[in-house]
């Protein structure tokens, strides 16, 4: 029975499927990078432009003052896909992993410094800049990542799994299994790590829809849902540790078990 951890720097904390990164951000030539390392749906939530005349699915930002238009990750870039004909959330996603796959890294230009935080987005046709182009909405469960201030990169060093080996079924609750890591900035600053499940839970669920059997994440013995403050000096790592507390309500058939969780850095 393991854990599988997929760190990632920065991101937002929301009810997530589809999370998205910023990998840098030139402020000087307006280009942002960003890579979309993980999705996840589940099986009934509906892709919310169905049957649409068009829907593109894709990359951009959020600005202080506006929505953004698409334009330059989908027409210029390419890093979009048409998604009107898909049903539900879940099919949308299976269609980017077949047509651009996962993980997913791409370059566009923004419009302006006012950017706040990179995310996927939907539009029914992207179009060049003006006052009536920006109305892209944010892909529902998505993640919109919040940019780091300016010259700050921050680094999570934490073992990829958490293994529980082998274990009795009828004493699985409370069992705990703790690793270690460490986490850096290239500035001095404050920074919050936190840790969920993929779909944005607070539980890691290893049964699935039955919702029985679950993990908990816990940050140097703090809840790491509510997520816990570093206050770190340029490039000097902090340890810290990563627990994992299993529970099951009823006993969980005998199997083998495997969930998914993410360790993230937020700015406060």
């Amino acid at each position: 029975m393991l854990i599988t951890l997929l760190i990632l720097c920065p991101v937002s904390l929301v009810n997530a499927g589809a999370y998205v990164f910023p990998v840098l951000f030139n402020s000087a030539c307006l280009q942002m990078t960003q890579q979309l390392l993980s999705w996840q749906e589940n099986e009934t939530d509906l892709n919310p432009c169905y049957q649409w005349p068009s829907c593109y699915a894709g990359f951009d930002v959020k600005y202080q003052q506006h929505l953004p238009t698409m334009y330059s990750s989908c027409d210029l870039g390419g890093h979009c896909i048409r998604i009107e004909q898909y049903r539900t959330r879940k099919a949308v996603m299976e269609a980017w992993r077949r047509e651009k796959g996962l993980p997913y890294s791409g370059r566009f230009t923004v419009h302006d410094t006012s950017a706040t935080c990179v995310g996927l987005f939907y539009i029914e046709r992207p179009a060049p800049p003006a006052g009536s182009a920006h109305h892209a909405i944010q892909f529902p469960g998505s993640v919109c990542s919040e940019l780091p201030p300016a010259n700050q990169t921050c680094h999570v060093i934490l073992s990829p799994e958490i293994d529980f080996g082998i274990l009795n079924s009828q004493q699985i609750n409370g069992v705990s299994r703790e690793v270690s890591g460490a986490l850096y900035c290239t500035r001095e600053g404050s920074v919050k790590l936190q840790g969920q499940s993929l779909l944005g839970e607070r539980h890691i669920w290893f049964d699935g829809a039955r919702r029985n059997f679950y993990s908990t994440l816990r940050i140097n013995h703090q809840d790491a849902a509510e997520g816990v403050s570093f206050h770190l000096l340029s490039n000097q790592p902090q340890s810290f540790t990563l627990s994992a507390t299993l529970q099951a309500a009823v006993t969980p058939e005998a199997g083998s078990y495997t969930g998914n969780g993410i360790v993230f850095i937020t700015y406060p």
